[in-house]
């Protein structure tokens, strides 16, 4: 039988239950190291005196460093195994991040954190493609929307311990002295997730498609026993015959540049290019829009609109715009975390939501509704008035594609073949990180020019991403 009839066969269970946990684990330290950093910048700025300059430095070295990394590192998950590879980055990731947590002045923080980016590139992208490797394909779905609930915990995870941890002034002692304040504790903190995933991902097998891929069909059935074992079945009373793994190239006899250029031809040539251009303009879209959208977020919440103005009224002329806080409270005073908190819950229910809609109807149809309403959202934006109205509408628009993310991954993990799968992961996320680039540089040069214009670029993509979702694989 097929490697996928095997894993129906042996049916969800305690087996695929733990690989989740602790692949989660380790997803959710990507989503602390890139959210908790935000919050670092703020309560690092008066211990290490930064500047605007240096706090965007500080913020975009690890992001720099996991595009930099991106395909050397699916290469290397593809080639030389999953786990085996997972379990180091990690291992380095967490030891890098607690260094830097100790670097005593921004640079020498900037570089460390660079070097986290660099190693966070394989947990942050291709421990998706390792989780599902262990269930059958159609258990991925729901299965692949529990593991993203990870992306919601991290945004109550963070505020919640900053809230709980760090001071109410950011400068108990200005004397310029190098001391272990209680923000390098917390970056420290935002590791513990890591540690116990890289604990859990020590004792678990490499992936089954992985080791049937590279001919080691022995094994496979062991890890499949494993599997059997922790389901409380018997291997034996399956009947497991296992075809041999159709692969094109298992180690070629060539060098690197030249490895990466043919498996890269390969995801833009037939059979693999439409599913992967689809899948990629679709990502690129839902970091376009999320993390575009979350520039205006602050200012928006800031403002007010009792006068009942439209949102680009609010945007383009703030009412309190020219009356800022002292210079004191602002760069002394912790921000209020209670709005991530708020973000973070709303996260998690649009998971919930997708996991009850994937009951009544297929994953493609989700992308539909989902990217539907946030259209909605968009462009209701354009004629609301009321301040609640204009609140809700805004942060769905922000945050339906912000869920969608990993569910586009996880379309790319099911069209792949198991040899291009890290590899492509990690060149749709490199590509997609572009889109929420534009989408800053968008709300920074376009928004002052005209703001409904800039606004109606993003509906006008979400519009575009209708489209798409109905040319996804089932």
């Amino acid at each position: 039988m097929e490697l996928d009839e095997a894993l129906k066969a042996i049916g969800f269970g305690c087996g695929q239950v733990l690989v989740l946990v602790f692949s989660s684990l380790a997803n959710l330290l990507a989503v602390n190291e890139t959210f908790g950093m935000s919050i670092v910048v703020v309560a690092s700025s008066c211990d290490l005196e930064t500047t605007a300059g240096q706090k965007s430095l500080m913020m975009t070295a690890m992001m720099a460093g996991m595009t930099i990394s991106g395909f050397y590192v699916g290469y290397l998950i593809d080639i030389k195994g999953r786990v085996r590879i997972l379990r180091w980055m990690l291992l380095v990731t967490i030891l890098l991040s607690v260094i830097s947590a100790l670097m005593p002045e921004v640079y020498s923080l900037s570089a460390m954190r660079f070097l986290v980016g660099v190693f966070l590139c394989g947990p942050a992208t291709c421990i998706l493609g390792y989780m599902t490797e262990f269930s059958a394909p159609h258990a991925r779905p729901p299965l692949v929307v529990l593991f993203s609930l990870g992306v919601g915990i991290s945004l109550i995870y963070c505020p919640l311990v900053a809230k709980f941890f760090l001071p109410e002034r950011i400068c108990a002692n200005e004397d310029g002295s190098y001391v272990v304040r209680s923000w390098r504790f917390l970056m420290m903190l935002y590791t513990l997730p890591g540690l116990f995933g890289l604990l859990g991902l020590w004792f678990l097998p490499e992936s089954p498609y992985y080791l049937m891929s590279v001919k080691r069909k022995e094994e496979t059935y062991e890890v499949l026993d494993w599997l059997c074992r922790r389901n409380r079945k018997q291997i034996e009373d399956l009947n497991i015959d296992l075809l041999d793994f159709p692969r094109d190239t298992i180690v070629a006899k060539a060098n690197y540049f030249k490895l990466v250029w043919n498996d890269t031809i390969r995801l833009v040539k037939p059979p693999y290019c439409r599913d992967f251009m689809v899948c990629t303009l679709l990502s690129f879209g839902m970091f376009l829009i999320s993390l575009g959208l979350g520039m205006w977020y602050p200012l928006l919440r800031n403002q007010d609109n009792s006068q009942h103005r439209l949102l680009c009224d609010v945007l383009s002329q703030p009412k309190n715009f020219d009356q800022p806080k002292s210079n004191v409270s602002a760069t002394n005073e912790m921000p209020n975390f209670t709005d991530p908190l708020y973000y973070g819950i709303a996260y998690i229910l649009f998971y919930f939501l997708a996991l009850f809609l994937l009951v009544f109807i297929s994953r493609k149809h989700v992308f539909v509704v989902y990217v539907s309403l946030a259209a909605g959202c968009g462009l209701a934006l354009n004629f609301i008035k009321e301040p609640i109205v204009i609140l809700i509408c805004f942060s769905a628009m922000m945050i339906l594609p912000g869920v969608l993310i990993i569910l586009v991954s996880s379309v790319l993990v099911d069209c792949m073949p198991t040899q291009l799968r890290a590899k492509a992961l990690s060149l749709n996320k490199a590509l997609s990180r572009l889109g929420a680039i534009i989408g800053c540089l968008l709300v920074g040069l376009l928004l002052k020019v005209s703001c409904l214009v800039t606004l109606n670029i993003f509906v006008a993509y979400l519009i575009f991403c209708i489209i798409l979702c109905f040319l996804l694989p089932k």
